[in-house]
Protein backbone atom coordinates (compact mmCIF):
# COMPACT_ATOMS: atom_id res chain seq x y z
CA UNK A 1 0.00 0.00 0.00
CA UNK A 2 2.00 2.97 1.27
CA UNK A 3 5.49 3.25 -0.14
CA UNK A 4 7.44 6.51 -0.53
CA UNK A 5 6.62 9.39 1.81
CA UNK A 6 8.13 12.81 2.24
CA UNK A 7 7.50 14.57 5.53
CA UNK A 8 8.23 18.23 6.26
CA UNK A 9 8.75 19.62 9.73
CA UNK A 10 6.90 22.89 10.19
CA UNK A 11 9.29 23.93 12.99
CA UNK A 12 12.91 22.85 12.49
CA UNK A 13 14.40 24.06 15.78
CA UNK A 14 13.68 21.04 17.99
CA UNK A 15 14.25 18.36 15.36
CA UNK A 16 17.56 19.92 14.29
CA UNK A 17 18.97 19.88 17.81
CA UNK A 18 17.71 16.31 18.23
CA UNK A 19 19.32 15.01 15.03
CA UNK A 20 22.64 16.80 15.62
CA UNK A 21 22.93 15.25 19.10
CA UNK A 22 25.38 12.32 18.91
CA UNK A 23 23.35 10.44 21.51
CA UNK A 24 20.52 10.15 18.97
CA UNK A 25 22.49 9.81 15.71
CA UNK A 26 26.02 8.51 15.69
CA UNK A 27 26.56 9.56 12.07
CA UNK A 28 25.69 12.97 10.67
CA UNK A 29 26.89 14.08 7.25
CA UNK A 30 27.49 17.77 6.59
CA UNK A 31 29.16 20.07 4.06
CA UNK A 32 32.58 21.31 5.13
CA UNK A 33 34.03 24.47 3.58
CA UNK A 34 37.64 23.41 3.16
CA UNK A 35 39.46 26.70 3.68
CA UNK A 36 37.52 28.14 6.61
CA UNK A 37 36.50 24.88 8.23
CA UNK A 38 32.89 26.10 8.40
CA UNK A 39 30.23 23.41 8.66
CA UNK A 40 27.36 24.18 6.30
CA UNK A 41 23.95 22.83 5.34
CA UNK A 42 22.58 20.41 4.40
CA UNK A 43 22.91 18.04 7.35
CA UNK A 44 21.96 14.45 6.54
CA UNK A 45 21.24 11.51 8.83
CA UNK A 46 19.46 8.20 8.35
CA UNK A 47 17.07 5.87 10.11
CA UNK A 48 17.69 2.78 8.04
CA UNK A 49 16.79 3.72 4.47
CA UNK A 50 14.87 6.81 5.61
CA UNK A 51 16.82 10.01 4.99
CA UNK A 52 16.60 13.05 7.25
CA UNK A 53 17.80 16.21 5.52
CA UNK A 54 18.19 19.51 7.36
CA UNK A 55 18.47 22.61 5.20
CA UNK A 56 18.78 26.26 6.13
CA UNK A 57 15.01 26.71 6.45
CA UNK A 58 13.45 23.25 6.50
CA UNK A 59 13.75 19.61 7.58
CA UNK A 60 12.51 16.68 5.50
CA UNK A 61 12.24 12.96 6.21
CA UNK A 62 11.79 10.87 3.10
CA UNK A 63 11.95 7.43 1.50
CA UNK A 64 9.96 4.21 1.37
CA UNK A 65 8.48 3.14 4.70
CA UNK A 66 7.69 -0.20 3.03
CA UNK A 67 11.43 -0.69 2.42
CA UNK A 68 12.15 0.46 5.98
CA UNK A 69 9.85 -2.22 7.36
CA UNK A 70 11.62 -4.96 5.42
CA UNK A 71 15.01 -3.55 6.36
CA UNK A 72 14.09 -3.74 10.04
CA UNK A 73 12.61 -7.20 9.58
CA UNK A 74 15.39 -8.94 7.65
CA UNK A 75 18.01 -6.36 6.69
CA UNK A 76 16.83 -6.04 3.06
CA UNK A 77 15.37 -2.71 1.94
CA UNK A 78 12.96 -3.94 -0.75
CA UNK A 79 9.28 -3.41 -1.54
CA UNK A 80 8.26 -6.29 -3.80
CA UNK A 81 6.33 -8.13 -1.07
CA UNK A 82 2.96 -7.18 0.41
CA UNK A 83 2.87 -4.41 3.03
CA UNK A 84 0.10 -5.26 5.46
CA UNK A 85 -1.90 -2.79 7.51
CA UNK A 86 -0.42 -3.98 10.80
CA UNK A 87 3.11 -3.71 9.37
CA UNK A 88 2.37 -0.17 8.18
CA UNK A 89 1.24 0.85 11.68
CA UNK A 90 4.30 -0.77 13.28
CA UNK A 91 6.64 1.13 10.97
CA UNK A 92 4.95 4.48 11.61
CA UNK A 93 5.17 3.90 15.36
CA UNK A 94 8.84 2.93 15.00
CA UNK A 95 9.59 6.24 13.25
CA UNK A 96 7.65 8.07 15.92
CA UNK A 97 9.88 6.52 18.58
CA UNK A 98 13.08 7.37 16.69
CA UNK A 99 12.23 11.03 16.09
CA UNK A 100 10.62 13.93 17.91
CA UNK A 101 7.50 15.88 16.99
CA UNK A 102 6.56 13.51 14.17
CA UNK A 103 2.92 14.49 14.63
CA UNK A 104 3.93 18.07 13.83
CA UNK A 105 5.12 17.14 10.34
CA UNK A 106 3.12 17.39 7.15
CA UNK A 107 3.16 14.87 4.32
CA UNK A 108 4.15 16.65 1.10
CA UNK A 109 4.55 13.60 -1.18
CA UNK A 110 3.09 10.12 -1.00
CA UNK A 111 3.06 6.91 -3.05
CA UNK A 112 0.20 4.44 -2.83
CA UNK A 113 0.23 1.23 -4.86
CA UNK A 114 -0.45 -2.47 -4.97
CA UNK A 115 1.40 -5.51 -6.34
CA UNK A 116 -0.59 -8.07 -8.31
CA UNK A 117 0.75 -11.56 -9.03
CA UNK A 118 0.32 -12.86 -12.57
CA UNK A 119 0.73 -16.14 -14.42
CA UNK A 120 2.57 -14.42 -17.30
CA UNK A 121 5.33 -11.76 -17.34
CA UNK A 122 4.02 -8.31 -16.48
CA UNK A 123 6.03 -6.73 -19.28
CA UNK A 124 3.77 -8.36 -21.87
CA UNK A 125 0.64 -6.70 -20.46
CA UNK A 126 2.36 -3.32 -20.01
CA UNK A 127 3.77 -3.34 -23.52
CA UNK A 128 0.79 -4.76 -25.42
CA UNK A 129 -2.39 -4.07 -23.47
CA UNK A 130 -1.94 -0.93 -21.34
CA UNK A 131 -2.12 1.82 -23.93
CA UNK A 132 -3.26 5.23 -22.63
CA UNK A 133 -4.27 7.05 -19.46
CA UNK A 134 -7.02 9.67 -19.74
CA UNK A 135 -6.46 9.16 -23.48
CA UNK A 136 -2.88 10.43 -23.18
CA UNK A 137 0.34 8.64 -24.06
CA UNK A 138 2.77 7.70 -21.30
CA UNK A 139 5.40 10.30 -20.35
CA UNK A 140 8.11 7.73 -19.60
CA UNK A 141 8.66 4.17 -20.77
CA UNK A 142 11.71 2.68 -19.10
CA UNK A 143 12.93 -0.91 -19.10
CA UNK A 144 15.08 -1.11 -15.93
CA UNK A 145 18.16 -1.66 -18.08
CA UNK A 146 16.38 -4.23 -20.22
CA UNK A 147 14.77 -5.95 -17.24
CA UNK A 148 11.15 -5.08 -17.85
CA UNK A 149 8.56 -2.48 -18.73
CA UNK A 150 7.75 0.72 -16.82
CA UNK A 151 5.13 3.20 -18.00
CA UNK A 152 4.54 6.47 -16.21
CA UNK A 153 1.78 8.96 -17.01
CA UNK A 154 2.54 12.45 -15.68
CA UNK A 155 -0.31 14.71 -14.60
CA UNK A 156 -0.33 18.03 -12.79
CA UNK A 157 -0.68 16.79 -9.20
CA UNK A 158 0.28 13.14 -9.56
CA UNK A 159 2.07 10.46 -11.55
CA UNK A 160 0.38 7.19 -12.42
CA UNK A 161 2.86 4.33 -12.76
CA UNK A 162 2.59 0.75 -13.99
CA UNK A 163 5.66 -1.43 -13.98
CA UNK A 164 7.16 -4.90 -13.84
CA UNK A 165 7.99 -5.32 -10.16
CA UNK A 166 9.36 -8.84 -10.59
CA UNK A 167 11.88 -7.83 -13.24
CA UNK A 168 12.95 -4.87 -11.10
CA UNK A 169 14.10 -7.28 -8.39
CA UNK A 170 14.99 -10.32 -10.54
CA UNK A 171 12.20 -12.40 -9.03
CA UNK A 172 11.08 -15.74 -10.47
CA UNK A 173 7.38 -14.95 -10.02
CA UNK A 174 5.45 -12.46 -12.18
CA UNK A 175 4.30 -9.24 -10.48
CA UNK A 176 2.78 -6.05 -11.88
CA UNK A 177 2.47 -2.90 -9.78
CA UNK A 178 -0.07 -0.11 -10.14
CA UNK A 179 0.95 3.00 -8.23
CA UNK A 180 0.00 6.63 -7.88
CA UNK A 181 2.50 9.20 -6.64
CA UNK A 182 0.99 12.36 -5.19
CA UNK A 183 3.66 14.98 -5.86
CA UNK A 184 2.27 17.79 -3.71
CA UNK A 185 0.09 18.03 -0.63
CA UNK A 186 -3.00 19.39 -2.42
CA UNK A 187 -4.41 16.04 -3.53
CA UNK A 188 -3.10 14.30 -0.40
CA UNK A 189 -5.01 16.62 1.91
CA UNK A 190 -8.15 16.30 -0.19
CA UNK A 191 -8.06 12.59 0.72
CA UNK A 192 -7.72 13.37 4.44
CA UNK A 193 -3.95 12.89 4.79
CA UNK A 194 -2.02 15.58 6.65
CA UNK A 195 0.28 13.71 9.02
CA UNK A 196 1.89 10.28 8.72
CA UNK A 197 -0.22 9.03 11.64
CA UNK A 198 -3.31 9.63 9.48
CA UNK A 199 -2.16 6.63 7.44
CA UNK A 200 -3.09 4.36 10.36
CA UNK A 201 -6.74 5.21 9.68
CA UNK A 202 -8.43 2.50 7.61
CA UNK A 203 -10.98 4.97 6.30
CA UNK A 204 -8.20 7.23 4.98
CA UNK A 205 -6.44 4.26 3.40
CA UNK A 206 -9.77 3.49 1.74
CA UNK A 207 -9.81 7.05 0.37
CA UNK A 208 -6.34 6.53 -1.09
CA UNK A 209 -7.38 3.22 -2.62
CA UNK A 210 -10.57 4.66 -4.11
CA UNK A 211 -8.44 7.35 -5.71
CA UNK A 212 -6.08 4.72 -7.12
CA UNK A 213 -9.05 2.79 -8.49
CA UNK A 214 -10.47 5.95 -10.05
CA UNK A 215 -7.19 6.54 -11.86
CA UNK A 216 -7.03 2.88 -12.86
CA UNK A 217 -10.48 3.16 -14.46
CA UNK A 218 -9.11 5.97 -16.63
CA UNK A 219 -6.57 3.59 -18.21
CA UNK A 220 -7.13 2.26 -21.70
CA UNK A 221 -6.45 -1.48 -21.30
CA UNK A 222 -7.46 -3.60 -24.28
CA UNK A 223 -7.08 -7.34 -24.88
CA UNK A 224 -5.17 -8.63 -27.87
CA UNK A 225 -7.35 -9.60 -30.80
CA UNK A 226 -7.46 -13.37 -31.22
CA UNK A 227 -6.42 -14.87 -34.53
CA UNK A 228 -9.96 -16.09 -35.11
CA UNK A 229 -11.60 -12.75 -34.38
CA UNK A 230 -14.64 -11.95 -36.49
CA UNK A 231 -14.23 -8.21 -36.14
CA UNK A 232 -15.30 -6.37 -39.27
CA UNK A 233 -12.83 -4.29 -41.24
CA UNK A 234 -14.70 -1.13 -40.28
CA UNK A 235 -14.54 -1.97 -36.59
CA UNK A 236 -10.83 -2.77 -36.90
CA UNK A 237 -10.20 0.63 -38.43
CA UNK A 238 -12.20 2.28 -35.66
CA UNK A 239 -10.32 0.31 -33.00
CA UNK A 240 -6.96 1.39 -34.44
CA UNK A 241 -8.13 5.00 -34.28
CA UNK A 242 -9.37 4.67 -30.69
CA UNK A 243 -6.03 3.21 -29.59
CA UNK A 244 -4.15 6.15 -31.07
CA UNK A 245 -3.08 9.07 -28.92
CA UNK A 246 -3.15 11.31 -32.01
CA UNK A 247 -6.83 10.54 -32.56
CA UNK A 248 -7.84 11.64 -29.05
CA UNK A 249 -5.46 14.58 -29.21
CA UNK A 250 -7.28 15.85 -32.28
CA UNK A 251 -10.65 15.42 -30.56
CA UNK A 252 -9.37 17.61 -27.72
CA UNK A 253 -9.00 20.52 -30.09
CA UNK A 254 -11.59 23.25 -29.83
CA UNK A 255 -13.53 22.35 -32.95
CA UNK A 256 -13.96 18.66 -32.03
CA UNK A 257 -14.61 18.73 -28.28
CA UNK A 258 -18.33 18.09 -28.58
CA UNK A 259 -17.58 14.93 -30.54
CA UNK A 260 -15.24 13.44 -27.91
CA UNK A 261 -17.90 12.12 -25.44
CA UNK A 262 -19.72 10.42 -28.30
CA UNK A 263 -16.51 8.73 -29.47
CA UNK A 264 -15.69 7.57 -25.95
CA UNK A 265 -19.05 5.78 -25.76
CA UNK A 266 -18.54 4.26 -29.20
CA UNK A 267 -15.10 3.00 -28.15
CA UNK A 268 -16.49 1.44 -24.99
CA UNK A 269 -19.30 -0.23 -26.94
CA UNK A 270 -16.78 -1.65 -29.39
CA UNK A 271 -14.68 -3.15 -26.57
CA UNK A 272 -17.78 -4.71 -25.00
CA UNK A 273 -19.04 -5.99 -28.36
CA UNK A 274 -15.84 -7.97 -28.98
CA UNK A 275 -15.18 -8.86 -25.33
CA UNK A 276 -11.85 -7.02 -25.17
CA UNK A 277 -11.98 -5.96 -21.51
CA UNK A 278 -11.05 -9.24 -19.82
CA UNK A 279 -7.57 -8.05 -18.84
CA UNK A 280 -8.81 -4.79 -17.38
CA UNK A 281 -11.60 -6.57 -15.50
CA UNK A 282 -9.09 -9.03 -14.05
CA UNK A 283 -6.70 -6.29 -12.93
CA UNK A 284 -9.49 -4.26 -11.34
CA UNK A 285 -10.86 -7.22 -9.40
CA UNK A 286 -7.34 -8.18 -8.32
CA UNK A 287 -6.65 -4.67 -7.00
CA UNK A 288 -9.82 -4.70 -4.92
CA UNK A 289 -9.07 -8.16 -3.56
CA UNK A 290 -5.46 -7.27 -2.71
CA UNK A 291 -6.37 -4.05 -0.94
CA UNK A 292 -9.00 -5.77 1.21
CA UNK A 293 -6.55 -8.53 2.10
CA UNK A 294 -3.88 -6.07 3.20
CA UNK A 295 -6.29 -3.86 5.12
CA UNK A 296 -7.57 -6.84 7.11
CA UNK A 297 -4.13 -8.26 7.95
Amino acid sequence: MIDFVRLRYLDKSRIESFVTDKVNFEELLTVLEYHSGDIRYPFTANIGCMEIKINNESVYVKNSIHKLYNELLNGKAQNHNDFKYTSLCETINYLDNKLVDLRKTRITQLEFGLNIKLTSPAEYFIRQNIILHKFRLHSHNEQFGGKGEYKQFNHYNYYFKIYDKAKQYDLKEHIIRFEIKHINNKTIQQLGVYNIHDLKSKSILKNLFDNLLKRFDELTIVDNLSTGSKMTKKDKRNLESYLSYDYWGKLSERGYRNQKPKEKKAFESLLIKYNLLKTKTFFRASLIQKFNELLDS
